[in-house]
């Protein structure tokens, strides 16, 4: 018996937000450690912007992030079809382990 998963869930999956997150967080580290960037300001008593580093990477972090698709097909595939021949086996121990993980982020 095949259950359709068409539009449970529009967003993407956890896992792969991880994996992404994580690229991105090791992209990000690569670049280094780059120094504030501060607008030049004149003695005249002009304002002065700084952005930090992180807010930098941050900011590179969140384009990149944006530029992702919001679903791994390759996954969704497999899973339908590991499900579509019965072979589709939840681990409740690891389903345990990632929820607490998550909510131990926060």
């Amino acid at each position: 018996m095949a259950n359709d998963i068409n539009g449970i869930n529009g967003g993407r999956s956890q896992s792969a937000n991880d994996k992404q997150v994580q690229n991105l967080r090791r992209e990000a580290a690569s670049e280094g450690n780059s120094r504030a960037q501060t607008s030049n300001a004149t003695s005249s008593g002009q304002d002065k912007v700084s952005l930090t580093d992180m807010a930098s990477r941050l900011k590179s972090l969140e384009q990149k992030l944006a530029q992702q698709p919001d679903v791994d097909q390759a996954r969704v595939d497999k899973v339908r079809n590991a499900m579509a021949r019965g072979e589709y086996r939840v681990n409740p121990e690891r389903v345990a382990d990632k929820m607490m993980n998550f909510e131990s982020d926060f």
